[in-house]
């Protein structure tokens, strides 16, 4: 499972990515699958993005709850790689680290592979402070 950010340090109101990918280490299918992605502070996952990753059915289903996207495939076959990425907006400056990502077969999620969280500095994009 592997979790990179495009860049650690964004401007205010740029994009970037999350470049992901999720492997089935087995010589075995797999059931569902779920991938849960930690989104540092001060970044918006791109929406449109996801609802397309859906329609070209690169990932089954998401949802979002607070800071994590939560990713669902409904299984994996023998060996297989999954890689995509994900798109946000810098929001919010500051410094943040984001909530662990994971992944896990949807009925036995005490068998987590988890993942640091990841680093971003969002820099305002004037440069200064607003008084």
């Amino acid at each position: 499972h592997l979790f990179l950010l495009s860049n650690s340090k964004l401007k205010e109101g740029k994009g970037g990515e999350i470049n992901v990918e999720v492997s089935n280490k087995v010589a075995k299918k797999q059931g569902m699958t779920v991938v849960i992605i930690g989104l540092p502070g001060g970044l918006e996952p791109r929406h449109e993005q996801l609802k397309e990753l859906v329609k070209g059915k690169t990932i089954d289903f998401y949802e979002i709850r607070g800071r994590e996207i939560i990713i669902y495939f409904r299984g994996m076959i023998e060996k297989q790689i999954r890689k995509f990425k994900i798109d946000f907006i810098a929001k919010v400056p500051g410094t943040y680290t984001a909530p662990a990502s994971r992944a896990y077969l949807y009925y036995t999620d005490e068998f987590k592979k988890w993942v640091s969280g990841l680093n971003v500095i969002v820099e305002e994009e004037s440069g200064g402070l607003f008084l």
